[in-house]
């Protein structure tokens, strides 16, 4: 709130009104400069806080999709290697041996989410309107990759169902049955592996590409375009390794 004061003594001429109402004008000047100075830097403390809280969160985020990279990827390899044995064992009397299958402790398909909190917290307050209109874009496209994940997510775990049911039914079989399979039985086997398959390797684009776009955000790109660089920089490496 501004106060504007009458004056101490009367005005005896027009000179000495012009002079007190430009004093006025020129306080009034000062006053408003520096409430917009002062809110000026509380804004720029505000975004500073707000993008060293994206960039932790971010920098968090790509150490946990590398991580659930690794993990999916060797779940891939394990199911092709399986789907492979189980196509060349050998049939006798119409069936085949159990051990023909790759060895396996446990099937674990969980993965860490990314996390989002950070982004939705700032769109819901309106923070994210202190950022560069280029900055908000580029969190938003990262923000966005996190949201395929959980997507992704569901739909690893509806085509991963039917082979984790499988790997449960074993358990408790008669020493008589954990020997073979029946034609059936591997054929049920490998239609359950192919479509687990398909499941991670959708999720495990997903992984790949929120990776790409976390390290972009990192590196400080300052645009969508240059995120979509980082990310297909990105599938290329998975793709040699």
């Amino acid at each position: 709130m501004l106060d504007v004061h009458p004056p101490h003594a009367p005005t005896h001429t027009w000179k000495d009104f012009f002079i007190h109402i430009a004093t006025i004008c020129i306080g009034l000047l000062i006053a408003i400069g520096l409430e917009q100075t002062v809110e000026a830097i509380h804004h720029h403390h505000q975004r500073h806080e707000l993008e060293l809280e994206l960039h932790d969160e971010t920098r968090h985020n790509l150490d946990l999709v590398q991580g659930n990279i690794a993990h999916l990827g060797g779940l891939d390899r394990w199911i092709k290697s399986a789907i492979t044995a189980l196509n060349a064992a050998p049939i006798a009397n119409g069936q085949i041996k159990r051990n023909a299958l790759p060895p396996i402790t446990n099937f674990d398909s969980s993965i860490w989410t990314p996390s989002r909190t950070v982004w939705a917290v700032a769109k819901a307050n309106g923070a994210v309107a202190l950022l560069p209109e280029n900055e908000a874009q580029v969190y938003a496209r990262v923000d966005f990759e996190g949201e395929q994940i959980e997507e992704g997510e569901i739909g690893m775990a509806r085509s991963t169902s039917t082979f984790t049911s499988l790997l449960k039914s074993w358990q408790g079989l008669p020493p008589a049955q954990h020997e073979y399979f029946t034609l059936a039985q591997r054929d049920a086997l490998l239609q359950a592996l192919s479509e687990a398959s398909t499941g991670i390797e959708q999720l495990l684009d997903y992984e790949i590409t929120e990776s790409g776009a976390c390290r972009g955000a990192l590196n400080g790109a300052r645009s969508v375009d240059e995120i979509l660089h980082y990310i297909q920089a990105e599938t290329l490496r998975s793709t040699k390794n």
